[in-house]
């Protein structure tokens, strides 16, 4: 059986999984998931001269790994796309989650998705991450940085998990998982950064770490703060 890994970032007031899951619709418009309620588990792919393919069947939630068990499946792709899989999931996050995909079947690429009213798209992923930062210094970015997307909606910014090491200086780094992707966002990220005089100019490299599921990520040294200018809105 193939496996899926769904990961989110940590945060408090999350949904269980089950209510985050049930429901949702995962995909493009060419193809995309279902984990309907009951159980239901709904899957089309479409293609423009084969036609389309339909799978339908089961997920069950255990713990936080869904299982999928196709029962029918109809068209031109059901060889590739009616086969069993697993998924594990962890709602760590509002809106935004990471996958991570071992299986053609789940008709799901790797990366960050962003999720709303039961529907996600595959975004450009951007994570916020620090060790001794102030809770009031990340806030603002996060919440710049969601400000500076709602034009454009194609990255989903979320705050991740505390560095447990010392992460040095303020610092953007890109994923080579889709390496185009990831610079053009990193790019992005640094240029609205660079309104920010306390943050200032800096400049994007490519990230050593080989199983990144975000597109980029900020590194937040503890020496940055938030100005006592801005903090009180001046």
């Amino acid at each position: 059986m193939n496996a899926l890994l769904v990961s989110l970032v940590a945060g408090a007031g999350l949904l269980p999984t089950q209510d985050f899951i049930e429901g949702a619709e995962i995909g493009t418009a060419d193809q995309f998931v279902a984990f309907e309620s009951r159980g239901k588990y709904h899957a089309e792919r479409a293609d423009k001269k084969a036609g389309t393919t339909i799978v339908r069947g089961s997920w069950a939630l255990d713990g936080d790994k869904i299982s999928v068990k196709p029962a029918t499946c109809k068209g031109p792709a059901c060889k590739e796309l009616n086969v069993g899989y697993a998924v594990d999931v962890t709602v760590v996050a509002e809106r935004a989650m990471t996958i991570k995909a071992g299986s053609a079947a789940a008709l799901l690429a790797s990366g960050s998705y962003y999720c709303r009213y039961q529907g996600c798209e595959k975004r450009s992923g951007v994570e916020l991450v620090s060790r001794g930062a102030k809770a009031g210094t990340m806030n603002y970015l996060l919440d710049f940085l969601i400000d500076k997307n709602r034009k454009r909606d194609v990255t989903v910014v979320w705050w991740g998990k505390k560095l447990q090491d010392d992460p040095g200086k303020t610092r953007i780094e890109y994923c080579t998982r889709e390496e185009e992707r990831g610079k053009k966002t990193a790019e992005l990220v640094a240029g609205d950064l660079k309104e920010l005089a306390w943050i200032g100019e800096l400049a994007p490299a490519a990230s050593a770490e080989k199983d990144c599921l975000w597109d980029v990520r900020v590194t937040i040294g503890d020496d940055t703060a938030l100005p006592p200018k801005v903090r009180s809105g001046g």
